[in-house]
């Protein structure tokens, strides 16, 4: 082929075939098979199977190894034959394909629950993911497509297996039910930009659902904002007729609705089970001449998650409230850390959500503890207590890395900068695609007026371009007025100027009154000049009511919340 993979999809829609099961069935297959074993003794029906949907119009195939993973082909005592079966599946896909249509390698999901909810390890389904994907490439594929994954923490795992072992193009959808929420309670929009932040390119739905409910997943994965979206419906939802179980939606039907995908941004379009040639014949002509639709993302945004809530910084919206309470230095967390109090902390934690707080801030490096134990544990127990999404203040890049790798979601880190030791932790960022907060300090010593922070602001900001898939949120740096009395109006001026700019902003709100008695005033009163000029997030402590109260307030007057919603407040 003239062109890969991934400049055709900047180009043009991709039309995807429709179900293997569902065909493999009408040749013969019986419920409860290997299928991926057909690649090995039926190959000439998987090769018949391809070109009818090569012949149907499809632009890219899958390959038959949906489920040649070790875990689901143990059930068939196969789990010694991962490699030869996913390269077989590959090169049968390749001779057909030649070189005028895509061959997608999928991988699906391993049947296994992850731990904390189960016993499969991060490490055991990475293992996984990694010899089948490794086995594909081999094989010949042009990309891969992680289909069907009902956990976003698999989808991560896999995903990851998929860009660290192998050169190629990552397709990763993710199945939905009639919520609209994945089997471990995952919206669209959360899983959309999880999986784009860390690279995939293209995110998307299929499977579980027919035309219309994949229609509204799709409203809500376009939200996030991600450039490549891949769609691809059950042919309705199975009912069963004379004793079988059929999919109700015809070509037409599927063929209408894929219209409308196109038309709402939608790159790669095709159909999941129950579907045929037919209806690969149906979709392809629906939108042969359709051009694409341009995702946009909105400015002034970021966003962090974790497995099931998506937390936004914007100018467009309130003002982003993060909890300070688990740090190291603080007393009640200090005693907690010291006595290995694991509940404690995670009480702690939510105690600062139910207060208001949209995520919490971890900082909990200490002479006295195992700091990379101890986020592990947490990480792990906030899932199984809570879902409370978390912003990493780690300094030690080890310890970073293996909270980013571990978080089932988009993580935020606190903090970079443009000191050099700094560097491995912006390589961090890019690698996973983080929302992360810039300090505005210098390479050799911390600003001394405004326009060093603005300098070093906007320099920290070149660091990174779109490919990077990183949000900067800045910190223009308060100091104690203790120590620092004539820095205030620096840290207000810059707060000004970014806001000019439309540069997204945060503070940790109080270092302001270190060293002072009263500090809860000091802290409101600090809070409500920079709120007056422009700030977007905050750091500071959501148990300390008449602080949250004049958030609030401030808000309402600047128009950053609706007089309803403070009224409700008070009510």
């Amino acid at each position: 082929m003239s062109y890969s993979f991934l400049e055709a999809l900047k180009e043009r829609i991709l039309v995807c075939d429709g179900a293997m099961g569902t065909m493999l069935m009408r040749y013969g297959l019986i419920s409860g098979g290997c299928s991926e074993e057909w690649n090995l003794s039926r190959p000439e029906v998987i090769e018949e199977i391809h070109r009818l949907y090569v012949e149907a119009g499809a632009d890219c195939i899958e390959t038959n190894t949906f489920g040649a993973n070790r875990f689901r082909l143990s059930a068939h005592r196969l789990e010694d034959k991962v490699r030869e079966l996913n390269i077989a599946g590959a090169r049968i896909a390749r001779r057909v394909a030649q070189d005028k249509v895509f061959v997608l390698g999928s991988i699906g999901p391993t049947g296994k629950i992850l731990e904390p909810f189960g016993d499969l390890s991060f490490e055991s389904a990475y293992e996984a993911f990694k010899e089948q994907a490794i086995a594909l490439e081999e094989g010949g594929v042009d990309a891969i497509i992680i289909e069907t994954m009902g956990d976003l923490q698999e989808a991560r795992i896999a995903l990851l297996a998929c860009k660290e072992n192998t050169k190629l193009p990552i397709i990763c959808q993710m199945s939905f039910s009639e919520n609209l929420r994945t089997t471990s309670g995952t919206p669209p929009e959360v899983s959309a930009l999880v999986l784009w932040s860390l690279g995939a390119d293209v995110v998307g739905a299929n499977c579980s659902m027919g035309s219309e409910g994949l229609y509204k997943v799709l409203e809500k994965m376009i939200n996030s904002g991600v450039s490549h979206i891949s769609i691809q419906p059950n042919a309705g939802m199975p009912i069963i007729e004379d004793g079988k179980l059929v999919y109700p939606e015809t070509p037409e039907q599927l063929a209408d609705f894929t219209i409308k995908y196109v038309e709402l941004g939608a790159g790669i379009v095709g159909s999941c089970c129950g579907s045929t040639p037919e209806h690969t014949k149906a979709i392809s002509n629906a939108v042969r001449n359709m051009k694409k639709v341009e995702i946009k993302r909105r400015d002034s945004y970021a966003a962090f998650t974790s497995r099931t809530k998506l937390i936004e910084v914007s100018k467009d919206l309130p003002i982003t409230v993060i909890g300070e309470k688990l740090n190291a230095y603080a007393e009640e967390c200090k005693n907690l850390l010291y006595s290995k109090d694991i509940d404690g902390l995670v009480a702690l934690g939510r105690e600062q959500i139910q207060a208001g707080a949209k995520a919490i801030d971890l900082h909990l490096s200490s002479p006295e503890i195992d700091e990379k134990e101890l986020v592990r544990e947490l990480i792990v127990n906030f899932q199984q207590f809570g879902d409370v999404p978390l912003v990493f203040d780690i300094q030690d890049p080890d310890v970073l890395e293996m909270a980013l790798r571990l978080y089932p979601g988009r993580g935020c880190i606190n903090s970079i900068s443009l000191e050099p030791s700094r560097e491995k932790i912006i390589d961090l960022a890019k690698k996973y695609g983080t929302v992360t907060i810039a300090l505005t300090t210098g390479k050799e010593r911390l600003p001394q007026n405004v326009d060093e922070r603005i300098k070093n602001g906007e320099n920290i900001l070149s660091k990174f371009d779109a490919d990077d898939r990183v949000d900067i949120i800045l910190d223009p740096l308060v100091f104690s007025i203790a120590t620092n009395p004539e820095q205030v109006s620096e840290t207000l001026k810059a707060l000004s100027y970014f806001d000019s700019k439309r540069y997204l902003t945060i503070m940790g709100l109080s270092n302001i009154s270190f060293g002072f008695p009263n500090r809860s005033l000091l802290n409101r009163a600090f809070l409500s000049m920079a709120i007056a000029n422009g700030l977007d997030s905050v750091i500071l402590d959501p148990t300390d009511k008449s602080l949250m109260e004049l958030l609030l307030a401030c808000q309402v007057i600047l128009g950053r919340i609706s007089q309803i919603d403070y009224i409700k407040r008070f009510k």
